[in-house]
C-alpha cells in the first residue's frame, strides 16, 4: 500500500477519533477513478450532513449498519459487506451509524460513475442506490470479499480488480461527449455557448449529452463545481480579514457577491456559511448533523 498512500488523517479526541487513509488509483483506472480513501471510525454523534458536490460516491460498509438518506429522502440501509451509488444532489444527503463506521470510498467522476452502471444519470440524481442494485451480484462478490480481507493493502487490491473488470466491461462515453465535460470543468472563462460551438453541437444537444453523463445540465454541473470549491476552501482556511472575509471569498469563489453566495449556499447545504463551519468536525470529519449548537464561528445571515 505504501507506493498509492498520499495521506493518513488521525483525529483522536477520546470520545471522536477517526483514521483516514487516502490512496492513489493503479494505473489501469487512472482518469477514470480519482484514488481510494480507507477508512475507520467511532464517533459520540450518529449523524452527518452531506453536502451536494461534483462528484459521485461510491462507498463499500464494512463494519455496523448504516443508514443512508438521499437527497430526494429516500433511505436504505447497509451492513457490513453492502455498498451504495450516488449520482449528482442538488439536496443534503444524511449518513447515520451506530456511531462505529468502517468502510472502503471510491472518488470518481459522475462520467466515470455513467461508464460503470451503464445508464443515464438522470436516474440517480439526488438518489442513493444499493450497489446490489446497480451492479448486481458482483456487488455482492466484491462486498464480501472486501469485509473477509485481512487488511487494507487486500482490500485495495480487492477493489483494483473488480474496477478494471467492471470498465474494461462498459463502453467508454464517446469522445465529443467526455471533450465536452472537461471544457465545462476545466475552462470557465468559456460561456457555455461557446463550449456548445467548439463542440459543434447545438446548445440543447450539448445540454442533453452533459444530463446523460452527469445528471444534471451544464449550468448546474459549473454551480455545483463552484459550490464544491468554496466547501473545500472554507474547510482548508476559515474566513479572517486578510482573506477580504466572507465578501473576498465570495468574489474569489467565482459568485457575483457575498449575497449571492449565501443564497446559493442555503440552497445547496440548507445551511448559512456560518452554520456550516460551526458543524465543521476537525481533521477532515465532515459535517456533524445533530448535537452541536446551531450558532459559531463566523456567523453569516
Amino acid at each position: 500500500m505504501s507506493s498509492r498512500l498520499v495521506s493518513v488523517r488521525r483525529h483522536d479526541e477520546g470520545r471522536d477519533a477517526w483514521h483516514v487513509a487516502s490512496l492513489a488509483p493503479p494505473p489501469a483506472l487512472s482518469g477514470l477513478v480519482d484514488g481510494y480513501a480507507d477508512y475507520r471510525e467511532r464517533t459520540s454523534f450518529t449523524t452527518r450532513r452531506e453536502l451536494p458536490h461534483a462528484q459521485a460516491v461510491l462507498i463499500l460498509n464494512l463494519a455496523e449498519p448504516i443508514d443512508i438518506v438521499g437527497g430526494d429522502g429516500r433511505r436504505i440501509t447497509l451492513r457490513a459487506g453492502q455498498g451504495f451509488v450516488a449520482g449528482a444532489h442538488l439536496a443534503p444527503a444524511l449518513s447515520r451509524s451506530g456511531g462505529t463506521q468502517a468502510g472502503m470510498h471510491v472518488f470518481l467522476p459522475l462520467s466515470s460513475l455513467r461508464r460503470l452502471l451503464g445508464c443515464p444519470l438522470t436516474e440517480l440524481v439526488d438518489r442513493v442506490v444499493p450497489l446490489d442494485a446497480a451492479l448486481g451480484p458482483a456487488a455482492t462478490r466484491l462486498g464480501q470479499a472486501l469485509a473477509e480481507a485481512p487488511e487494507g493493502a487486500h482490500r485495495m487490491a480487492i477493489l483494483d480488480e473488480a474496477l478494471t473488470r467492471r470498465f474494461a466491461a462498459m463502453p467508454g462515453l464517446p469522445r465529443a461527449q467526455m471533450h465536452a465535460l472537461a471544457l465545462l470543468r476545466h475552462r470557465p472563462d468559456l460561456d457555455i455557448a461557446d463550449v456548445a460551438r467548439e463542440i459543434g453541437w447545438s446548445a440543447k444537444h450539448l445540454a442533453a449529452r452533459v444530463k446523460d453523463a452527469l445528471g444534471v445540465g451544464p449550468r448546474t454541473y459549473r454551480r455545483l463545481i463552484r459550490f464544491e470549491a468554496l466547501t473545500n476552501r472554507l474547510g482548508a482556511t476559515p474566513p479572517d480579514g486578510g482573506s477580504g472575509g466572507w465578501a473576498g471569498i465570495a468574489i474569489d469563489a467565482g459568485y457575483c457577491d457575498q449575497s449571492h453566495m449565501i443564497r446559493e449556499f442555503r440552497e445547496f447545504a440548507g445551511l448559512t456559511p456560518g452554520q456550516y463551519l460551526a458543524r465543521s468536525l476537525p481533521d477532515g470529519g465532515g459535517l456533524v448533523e445533530a448535537g452541536i449548537g446551531e450558532a459559531g464561528i463566523g456567523e453569516v445571515s
